[in-house]
């Protein structure tokens, strides 16, 4: 190997200059890297909780259909009492025909 006698100063500090800044870089971008990955911990955190906030949803749904349900067929039952269908079978004060 024959060393090259004109290689300067200036062409070493360059060199060491780039290397640097390839170091600088490189930690800068790990550090935003980190940041990102916090963030979608965040974003990721926030998403299970929609999962919880839906599945009360469908619950709270089925249970307004259940009382729906329900509240429908005691106004049927309530119905057919006030029309004599049922237990009431005679006139009671003249309130019920």
């Amino acid at each position: 190997m024959i060393f090259d006698p004109t290689i300067s100063f200036g062409a070493i500090l360059n060199a060491f200059v780039l290397l640097v800044g390839f170091v600088v870089a490189f930690v800068r971008i790990g550090g935003r890297i980190d940041l990102l990955s916090q963030r979608m911990v965040a974003v990721e955190e926030a998403v299970k909780g929609s999962r919880t906030a839906d599945t009360r949803l469908v619950i709270l749904e089925e249970r307004v259909t259940n009382h729906g349900t329900n509240l429908a067929t005691a106004q049927r039952d309530i119905s057919d009492l006030r029309h004599g269908k049922g237990f009431i079978r005679k006139s009671l004060d003249g309130e019920y025909p």
